[in-house]
C-alpha cells in the first residue's frame, strides 16, 4: 500500500511538472508577444521620423535659404546617419518578426521555454534600439529646430 502511495505521489509530481512547463512556455510566449505589440506601436514614430528626415534631405536648398549659416553638407551627413539608424532598427524588427515562430509544435516544454526566453531577449534588444534611435533623432531635430 505504501508503494502505491509513493508511485501515486511521484506520478502526481511528474504530471504537475509537465503542466507547469506547459503554462510556463505559454506565459513566456504571451510576454514576448506583448512586448512585440508595444514595440510595434512605436513603429509609427520610427516611420514618421524617417519621413521627416527624407523631407529635410530633399529640401536642403530651402533649409539653407531659411538659415544661411547652416552647413548643409554636415547636416546632410548627420541626417543620413539618423535615417540609417532608424532603418536598421526597423529592419531588425522586420527580421525578428519573420523569424519568430509562436508555434511550439514538436518542441518539449523546456525547449519552448528556452526558445521564448531567447526571443524575449531579442525583442528587448530591438525595443532598446528603437528607444535609442528615436530619442537621438528626435533630440537632434528639436535641437536644430527643423520644422
Amino acid at each position: 500500500m505504501r508503494n502505491r502511495s509513493i508511485y501515486f505521489l511521484l506520478a502526481l509530481l511528474i504530471s504537475a511538472s509537465a503542466c507547469q512547463t506547459k503554462s510556463d512556455y505559454k506565459a513566456m510566449r504571451a510576454e514576448v508577444i506583448k512586448l512585440h505589440d508595444e514595440v510595434m506601436a512605436r513603429n509609427d514614430e520610427v516611420v514618421h521620423l524617417q519621413m521627416k528626415i527624407d523631407t529635410l534631405l530633399r529640401n536642403m536648398d530651402s533649409l539653407k535659404i531659411k538659415n544661411p549659416a547652416l552647413d548643409t553638407a554636415a547636416t546632410q551627413i548627420i541626417l543620413t546617419a539618423h535615417l540609417n539608424g532608424l532603418k536598421v532598427a526597423e529592419e531588425k524588427m522586420n527580421d525578428w518578426m519573420h523569424q519568430f515562430q509562436p508555434d511550439t509544435e514538436g518542441k518539449s516544454g523546456e525547449e519552448s521555454v528556452a526558445y521564448f526566453a531567447e526571443e524575449k531577449k531579442k525583442i528587448e534588444e530591438i525595443d532598446s534600439l528603437y528607444t535609442v534611435r528615436t530619442k537621438e533623432t528626435s533630440g537632434y531635430l528639436s535641437q536644430q529646430k527643423f520644422k
